[in-house]
């Protein structure tokens, strides 16, 4: 009898112990239970808030954004306005010298040449002989070589204003002809204004940019475009130029020797040929980029 009551008593504290751990069980699964409903009440609140402040915005323009809310995607106009009125003054107009007129050679009938002016627009002075880039306030100017090659000196014109332009004649500093450039120095009793360079190597395709220059005299010329390639291997002449800018940014006669610039204004490249069968733009224009005329200048200014 007593081993009975024994066990009955064994028998009872398991029964007891089982149900500790259901009860244990049970409440864990309705707490969970709980903590999810409450999680799901405040997520639905928060959604349903959201939604209220924007839809409310939709007439009233209330809605407050931070900085990590937004993100930069592409210039304004406003920036590319401020890009070229940072630069644009910076850029000059290059002429043959009065003796010179008509010594020009005429342009060969490769695809892939120079933008160079006809013998006959330069003799009757329709068009400059190309562009150039005040590096240096105190009258250094960059180039392209192969404008100035035929010239022992050339004129360059100098735009103070819209209205108000100075002609300097230019020396011949120094030239690279494997990167197509070469510097030019004027004499003036005033500071000039001088454009910015950037670092070409961050330059990536598909980057807008903007060209400035004179086609056929039109001085100051701004066409916009994109970087369709920053690593282009092409010959001109017998010459191999290596790593240099394609864009679709408009560049024709009397450009050469102008700016390619990026949103900030900043110089990134020198424009130097183009592309076409018929001797004008159709799409595909180069540019040295500006890293490969930092030696070119070090060596011409600081000499």
């Amino acid at each position: 009898m007593a081993e009975s009551k024994l066990e009955k008593l064994r028998n009872t504290k398991k029964r007891s112990s089982i149900n500790v751990v259901m009860v244990v069980l049970v409440v864990g699964f309705i707490v969970m239970i709980l903590c999810q409903l409450l999680f799901f009440g405040i997520e639905l609140r928060v959604r349903t808030q959201t939604t209220s402040t924007v839809q409310g915005a939709t007439s009233s323009d209330n809605i407050t954004l931070t900085a990590s809310d937004l993100q930069l995607v592409a210039c304004s106009d406003d920036d590319l306005t401020d890009a070229v009125m940072a630069v644009k003054r910076a850029v000059v107009n290059i002429d043959i010298a009065p003796a010179d007129v008509g010594s020009a050679n005429r342009r060969g009938g490769s695809a892939l040449s120079f933008d160079m002016p006809s013998s006959a627009a330069l003799q009757t002075n329709e068009e400059t002989l190309g562009s150039g880039i005040i590096i240096d306030a105190r009258g250094y100017i960059l180039t392209c070589y192969h404008l100035i090659k035929d010239y022992p000196s050339v004129n360059v014109t100098v735009f103070s204003s819209s209205s108000v332009r100075q002609v300097y004649k230019a020396n011949v500093v120094d030239i690279d002809v494997t990167t197509d450039l070469a510097v030019l120095k004027i004499e003036s009793d005033r500071s000039l204004p001088a454009a910015k360079l950037a670092n070409s190597d961050m330059v990536k395709i598909t980057d807008t940019v903007l060209a400035i220059g004179s086609p056929f005299g039109f001085e100051h010329t701004v066409t916009e475009g994109i970087i369709s390639d920053n690593k282009r291997s092409v010959v001109i002449g017998d010459t191999v130029y290596k790593d240099i800018f394609q864009t679709d940014a408009a560049i024709n006669r009397g450009s050469a020797g102008g700016a390619l610039i990026n949103g900030a204004g900043e110089i990134v490249g020198i424009n130097t040929a183009i592309a076409s069968p018929s001797g004008y733009f159709s799409g595909v224009s180069f540019a040295i980029p500006i890293n490969k005329a930092r030696p070119l200048l070090l060596k011409a200014i600081d000499g």
